[in-house]
């Protein structure tokens, strides 16, 4: 009885710091920014890279598409339900720097759990390293947890179909 007890009151005291962890980490979420490192990305067709010996590095997500082949990199961001974002931002560069690449972003979806929110296809953003900002036009209250989504896609020209992202930040209220 005595081993019962002594259980419950350490399960009761982890429950305790759990839910304090929680509030604190709703206290920074609200009315800041959050970011998250662009290795923390999953690749959903990895079958569609030139490379798939390393992606994950140090400093970010950095792949090589085949040419003519599209992908999707989803990306979840820390979220304390009943907050709510409007503006999103992305940090990439696509091919070699100094040179030319045939890869591109072409959309950015993102989510509330499995509710898409807001989406913007027809994209062609090359370039970098630059930044993105993605405005969703009003504030959207986030309940499940926020994901993003970020179409590329790489032409068939004899040149680079690499893809770096850096981070992605949202901004929340």
């Amino acid at each position: 009885m005595k081993k019962r007890t002594q259980f419950i009151q350490i399960v009761t005291l982890a429950g305790v710091v759990m839910v304090v962890s929680l509030v604190a980490a709703g206290v920074s979420l609200a009315g800041g920014i959050v970011s998250v490192h662009g290795q923390s990305g999953h690749i959903e067709l990895l079958n569609n890279l030139a490379n798939t010996n390393q992606y994950y590095l140090g400093w970010g997500l950095d792949i090589d598409q085949k040419p003519g082949l599209y992908n999707w990199l989803h990306y979840s961001i820390p979220t304390m339900p009943g907050t709510k974002t409007r503006y999103l931002l992305v940090r990439y560069e696509t091919g070699t720097p100094g040179n030319s690449a045939d890869s591109m972003i072409t959309a950015l979806h993102v989510f509330d759990g499995e509710t898409r929110i807001y989406q913007r296809n027809s994209l062609v953003l090359t370039g970098g390293p630059t930044n993105t900002i993605i405005d969703m036009g009003e504030y959207k209250i986030i309940e499940r947890g926020l994901g993003l989504s970020i179409g590329i896609g790489a032409g068939v020209e004899g040149m680079s179909h690499r893809m770096r992202i850096y981070a992605v930040w949202a901004e929340w209220q």
